[in-house]
């Protein structure tokens, strides 16, 4: 029997095997009983396959969009099915909601989604960290007071990322839902401005729309150490997850 839907299952970066692997197995068991098929990648330079990447940056993902795209087509075309939903961790769920723009997602679940870039500031902040420059800065405290503070309230070292927020443009058919785990929060990047930048956001939208989006957070986490949590935590976290993917097709159908 032909499966109803696509669910693709896309992991962190940096620690592959302990952000999203383990995830992504029980995920596909648990959608596979649901009549949905599932299909995940490792990233060119992290998991098993080859390549190089030197930094992993949340604001990049021209790439890993570009190869998540492929095997989405590449899948979708072997299974003869259109519509498709996205599971995501942290920096998985970039590639995600940049994928949410194409008409046949109904869904995307985010996991521990980080919403807010590193401004200017921040990236100058860590080119400079091991340089003799930003050492000396940081050691001498005028320096800091004339230099830094002003630079900072002119580039602000986090701002919401456009292209998270863009993805809320698509509510009108899509849903998007954010989970964030209620221990150590800050390791899942949720604090007081990203939850202060998303529900500004989402105020902003039509009533239609921002019925379609939902920030939870679940007990448990933190969510970008899924695979390091016990097991009775991962089954919950799977329980709150797998009836939102399934429900995308329901109501899409």
């Amino acid at each position: 029997e032909a499966p109803r839907g696509l669910v693709l299952l896309l992991a962190g970066t940096g620690r592959h095997n302990a952000i999203g692997s383990t995830l992504s197995a029980r995920l596909s068991e648990r959608l596979a009983a649901e009549g949905l098929a599932s299909a995940r990648l490792d990233y060119a330079g992290s998991g098993d396959s080859p390549g190089l990447v030197p930094q992993w940056n949340p604001a990049e993902i021209a790439a890993t969009t570009a190869q998540a795209r492929a095997l989405l087509d590449t899948a979708r075309e072997a299974l003869a099915v259109t519509p498709f939903a996205e599971v995501g961790t942290c920096y998985g769920s970039r590639i995600a909601l940049s994928l949410v723009e194409d008409p046949a997602c109904v869904g995307a679940v985010c996991l521990a989604p980080p919403i807010l870039d590193v401004g200017g500031l921040g990236r100058m902040g860590r080119q400079m960290r091991d340089r003799r420059v930003g050492a000396f800065i940081r050691s001498n405290a005028a320096l800091r007071r004339v230099l830094v503070a002003p630079l900072r309230r002119l580039m602000g070292a986090r701002k919401p990322a456009p292209r998270v927020f863009g993805a809320f443009a698509h509510l009108d058919r899509a849903r998007l839902v954010f989970l964030y785990g209620g221990r150590n929060a800050h390791e899942d990047h949720f604090s007081g401005r990203a939850r202060q930048s998303i529900e500004g956001a989402v105020a902003g939208l039509p009533e239609e729309q921002r019925v379609r989006f939902e920030l939870r957070t679940v007990a448990g986490g933190p969510l970008t150490t899924f695979d390091g949590l016990a097991a009775d935590e991962q089954a919950e976290i799977l329980d709150v997850v797998v009836p939102y993917v399934t429900s995308f097709f329901e109501r899409a159908g």
